[in-house]
């Protein structure tokens, strides 16, 4: 499922939630009895209070591990610069960074950088989400490989020099005892 689709459904889930709300039911009691709307939505604003603080936090811990995730493989990901809203105009290239700073660069050469840990910015975290997934999966991969490789080259090689090591020590002890 792309990242479009994903957020489209999200939408539709959100939409008909909201349609769900509004029925004629739910507006003829409203109009009966106004005190009893003002506490639903007392209830309903206490309810935003406490998801937007769970939401920010949760916002802060994603961009901690990501910093100790990205550290050792990248100072930034690309971006892809579809994900970003229409409204921001050409941008040439996108990138985010350790701190989850989303840096815009224009082909004027003008770089725009967004905190990605604000509230308006929470629909492109998403997004961006998304998109990064797959490529820090490609990072870990590859750093692994390379690691492989490394353990691999030097395991053969020391193998080797301990042979040698070894074809010199016999012949040390063998000249010692002439």
């Amino acid at each position: 499922m792309s990242n479009e689709q994903f957020l489209e459904e999200e939408r539709s889930a959100r939409d008909s939630q909201i349609e769900d709300r509004s029925s004629p039911e739910m507006e003829e009691k409203s109009l009966g009895d106004p005190f009893e709307t003002l506490n639903e939505i007392r209830e309903e604003t206490g309810q935003i209070s406490e998801l937007t603080a769970e939401e920010n936090m949760l916002v802060r811990e994603f961009f901690a591990a990501l910093h100790k995730i990205m550290k050792p493989f990248a100072q930034t990901l690309p971006i892809s610069t579809a994900l970003l809203p229409k409204e921001w105009g050409t941008v040439s290239h996108a990138s985010l960074d350790l701190t989850g700073q989303l840096l815009i660069l224009y082909p004027d050469g003008r770089m725009r950088p967004i905190n990605l840990e604000e509230q308006r910015h929470r629909e492109l975290l998403l997004k961006i989400t998304h998109d990064i997934i797959p490529k820090l999966k490609r990072l870990v991969t590859l750093h692994r490989q390379n690691i492989e490789s490394r353990v691999k080259f030097m395991s053969f090689v020391t193998k080797e020099l301990q042979n040698t090591a070894k074809a010199f020590s016999s012949d040390a002890s063998k000249q010692s005892t002439i």
